[in-house]
């Protein structure tokens, strides 16, 4: 068994770690690992990962974790989660029946990061391919389930697509296996939290190339609480990278105000820059010197002008319904199509048709819903509106006019009045036969068949001149 390494201190409570890692089966990776936690100044929460090494169906150990893993002889998927985070919350692992995803139930008696949740889902996925190579051992429908509540989906799942590396030459076989993961991904409103083309397998022989195959997908009910996603963590010798994602309050998350540079009090700045004055600069500086002279004198410069500028505010005309994942979404779908005027393939026209239908299909789910809570939610105040929604805008009115009532009728008496039918057009009468008339001859047939060519066409009763003649 391994050695036993010190306890770090315990996790911050504003936030949590979570660490993503393929081990490749080897101890020293794991150990390497677990060794680099030493350099932060917090442990991470929680620690998943793929490919654990395993000795006589026992995981290693480290001092302040406690593993999870399958109750199987070689386990593929493995956590390991810190002791005062079990003081806090209660972790339900969840087992499959498979060696390849281990689900993490963990909830608390009080909301979680300020929402209304009490508890959330953690799924680890290890999804090799099969003797079919255009299927995966772990199925989209168990990755994406449609839930109530924050779900974090991450693992190495061996899927190469346009949406996490735009500048891989893929293959038919790799966008067949890797479509259907994203597009239910989109049908159940995940976002993926890589950044786009951020590799995370570097192979360490051989001719292969770096990919994008390790990834966390968060559902809408997750992702406000998604803080950053990170690979700043030091190799520990897998061709893996280590990644770290870090959940936060939301309003821990939201961006600072953006300066409404448009409206800026220009005539009272101008007197106040003018008489602005520059810090005296050091007599030969250093390097370091000159540059901090130069940040001080900036960050004053930049304070003034803020001060004096009005920032942007969510405004009442905004879409009450707008979610962050849908902004999530719009980007990759506009991204996806861009990409796909440039090069114009069957791949990329593909992938394009596939997010705008994914937007979408969003946007349509997140009206429903706002719908639905603005109802469950109706005042009295608010009965009147919910009403004049539910039944859209007025009909158009139209001008009273005798004997019209409906926008057909009047349409008729117009069309009556300015533009009256005109009386009935008689044909010309046919032909009389003329009795003072003499019969027409066999000559005279004759003749007027000697005219005709047995090569013309036809007349109506369709027997050739041939015939006649």
């Amino acid at each position: 068994m391994p050695p036993r390494l010190g306890q770090g201190p315990a996790p911050a409570p504003a936030f949590l770690s979570i660490i993503q890692y393929n081990c490749l089966e080897s101890w020293n990776v794991f150990l390497s690992l677990f060794e680099s936690f030493k350099e932060a100044t917090t442990y991470p929460s929680i620690v998943l990962l793929q490919d654990p090494p395993v000795n006589k169906a026992h995981l290693p150990s480290f001092n302040g974790f406690k593993s999870f893993f399958l109750p199987v002889r070689k386990p593929r998927v493995a956590a390991y989660i810190h002791t005062s985070f079990l003081s806090n919350y209660t972790v339900l692992p969840r087992f499959r029946g498979v060696d390849d995803v281990l689900v993490l139930d963990i909830s608390s008696n009080e909301p979680l990061f300020g929402t209304a949740f009490h508890s959330f889902r953690l799924i680890d996925a290890y999804s090799t391919n099969t003797v079919d190579h255009r299927v995966h051992s772990v199925s989209p429908e168990v990755l994406f389930p449609d839930l109530g509540f924050p779900l974090l989906v991450l693992g190495d799942l061996n899927i190469h697509n346009p949406r996490s590396d735009p500048l891989r030459h893929f293959s038919h076989r790799e966008i067949s296996s890797s479509t259907p993961y994203f597009e239910k991904a989109a049908e159940a409103g995940f976002a993926l939290l890589n950044p786009t083309g951020e590799y995370t397998r570097f192979p360490l022989v051989g001719k292969g190339r770096p990919s994008v195959i390790d990834l966390a997908f968060a559902n809408p009910h997750l992702l406000p609480l998604v803080k950053s996603w990170e690979a700043s963590l030091p190799s520990t010798g897998s061709d893996h990278i280590p990644i770290t994602i870090t959940l936060a309050t939301p309003s821990l998350n939201q961006k600072p105000p953006r300066p409404r540079w448009a409206d800026t009090d220009w005539e009272t700045l101008d007197l106040i820059v003018k008489g602005f004055k520059v810090p005296a600069a050091p007599l030969c500086p250093t390097p370091p010197q000159l540059d901090e002279w130069m940040s001080e004198s900036l960050n004053r410069q930049v304070a003034l002008l803020k001060e004096h500028t009005p920032v942007s505010r969510p405004s009442h005309h905004s879409k009450p319904w707008w979610t962050p994942h849908l902004s999530v979404l719009r980007h990759e779908y506009h991204k996806a199509a861009r990409a796909a005027r440039k090069h114009d393939t069957p791949c990329m026209r593909e992938v394009a048709g596939t997010s705008q239908a994914g937007y979408f299909k969003a946007i349509k789910t997140a009206k429903n819903k706002h719908w639905s809570s603005f109802l469950l939610a109706a005042t009295p105040q608010s009965l009147w509106t919910a009403k004049r929604f539910a039944y859209g805008c007025a009909q158009p009115r139209f001008p009273s006019l005798p004997g019209a009532e409906t926008p057909i009728q009047m349409n008729n008496v117009l069309l009556d009045h300015f533009f009256p039918p005109k009386e009935p057009f008689s044909p010309p009468p046919g032909l009389r036969p003329n009795k003072l008339a003499p019969p027409l001859t066999t000559d005279e047939i004759a003749a007027a068949l000697s005219k005709c060519s047995p090569t013309s066409a036809p007349g109506p009763d369709g027997i050739p001149y041939s015939t006649w003649k």
